[in-house]
Formats: structure tokens, sequence, C-alpha cells
């Protein structure tokens, strides 16, 4: 799997949070329950009780003020499993892992440098179909150090500030967009709203925080379709302290080639 695939992989995870976020612009029908009866379950400051318009632009809102996130999960496109598991900022930073059919690495990001250590498997997905010498060279220079790779070709998928920019897509904001308020629910402790919508055989679910002041993205999951797959938003604006790694544990891909 190539530098580019994994990063459209990851625009494709802020494509799926956009396209449920904005669901939220159908009717303003009454909250109902998977039975279709109005739910009795509200949370007491009203939040649930809301026009789906407004739990939408509220959430939006929130979404887009934060500073840092933490997002974990697993997407499939063209028959690739990918995970991640990121800490993002908004200043372009980023720390975790990312996983591809089972091949790990871990990622560092600080503005428009980013380092990969990866395992043996990784880089000889990384190399792509027929990419074997490569794959064997690339690791006999990495050994088991950090690699430095190339400006662009790893920072979108540390870019915060982009990920929160799709989340109000102008395009999405169709009267094609559907979406239904199931109800309430209780998400690992959390209340939060629950909302469904389907397009195209691709039924996409968000959770939507509905206690306090601050109205977050918990959790989406998108079954069917060409890309499904979960995603759980945590840590909201929990400080990152991100730092290269030493400079005799790095080997500069760009320099190197």
């Amino acid at each position: 799997m190539t530098y580019k695939r994994r990063t459209r992989l990851a625009a494709a995870v802020a494509g799926a949070v956009m396209l449920t976020a904005t669901a939220a612009c159908g009717d303003d029908e009454e909250s109902k329950d998977s039975s279709g009866e109005s739910s009795s379950k509200s949370s007491e400051n009203g939040f649930a009780d809301k026009p789906m318009k407004e739990i939408q632009e509220a959430a939006i809102a929130d979404m887009k003020a934060l500073d840092s996130v933490r997002m974990a999960g697993t997407i499939t496109s063209d028959g690739a499993e990918m995970s991640l598991d990121l800490r993002l900022t908004t200043s372009g930073d980023c720390a975790g892992s990312i996983t591809s059919d089972g091949a790990e690495a871990e990622i560092i990001g600080l503005g428009q440098e980013s380092y990969l250590k990866g395992s043996k498997e990784f880089w000889t997905q990384s190399a792509g179909p027929g990419g074997e010498k490569q794959a064997e060279a690339l690791i006999g220079l990495i050994g088991d150090k950090w690699a430095k790779v190339p400006g662009g070709d790893f920072t979108e998928i540390c870019d915060l500030d982009d990920f929160l920019d799709n989340l109000d897509d102008d395009e999405s904001d169709s009267a094609e967009d559907q979406g239904e308020v199931v109800g309430e629910t209780d998400l690992d402790g959390t209340p939060a709203i629950e909302i469904v919508s389907e397009e195209d055989g691709e039924e996409t679910t968000v959770w939507v925080g509905s206690e306090e002041d601050k109205h977050y993205i918990l959790k989406l999951e998108v079954v069917g379709g060409d890309e499904p797959g979960h995603f759980t938003f945590s840590e909201f604006n929990e400080p990152l302290d991100v730092q290269a790694p030493a400079k005799d544990e790095v080997v500069d891909l760009g320099a190197a080639g």
C-alpha cells in the first residue's frame, strides 16, 4: 500500500464524519426510536429534543472548535483493512499508530515533518506489488530506526484542521440528505444521541454527546458501501506533547532518495 493510498483512506474517514454529521439536514421531525415511537428518554438539558438541524449544527460547531482529539478505529477500502489510533492537533502534530492488514507502524507528525517506525511487513506493503527488492533495500536502510518521510506524504493524515473543515462541506447540505434521530443511548457511560442515515446501500450511524455544554461526535459506524468502518473520538482538547525522535534514531528518506 502506497503513501498516497493511505492518505486517501484518511480522507475517507473525514468524509464519513462529514456525511454523517450533516445528515441531520433532513426533516425536523420529533425524535423517534427504532420502532417509530417517540423516544421517552431525553437528557435533562433537552438537547435530544431539539430539531435535527440544531443537533447537527451544535455538533459541527463544537467539533470545529477543538484543538486536539484522539481518533481510533478501522476502515476497509478496496479489500484492504486499515486501522488508525491517532491523537491529532490543529497545529499539525500527531502521534499514534497505523495498521494495514496486520502490518503496523508508529507515526509522529510535527507540522510538515512526519516520522514512521514500521515493521518489515509494513515496509513491504508500502513498496507495493512487485516491489520486493525495493522493500528489502528500504528495510536494510532503515533497520529498527525511524524513517523521516518527505513532506506531504503523511502530513494530511495529521492535519486536524483539514479533517474538521470537511465536517460542513457545502456539497452535503442538500435536500437529498436524509437522517433520523433514533433516540438517546448510553455510549460507554456517556449519554449520546444516535442518528442513522442510509444512502445507496450504506448505513451510517453517528453518536453525538448529549450532556454538558459540548456536543462532540463520539462515535461513527458505516455498514455496507465501498468503505465500511467504525471510529471513536475521545480525549477532546487534551494536550499532546510530541517530540521528534533523536537524530541518531532517524533515517531521512528524502535525503537518502
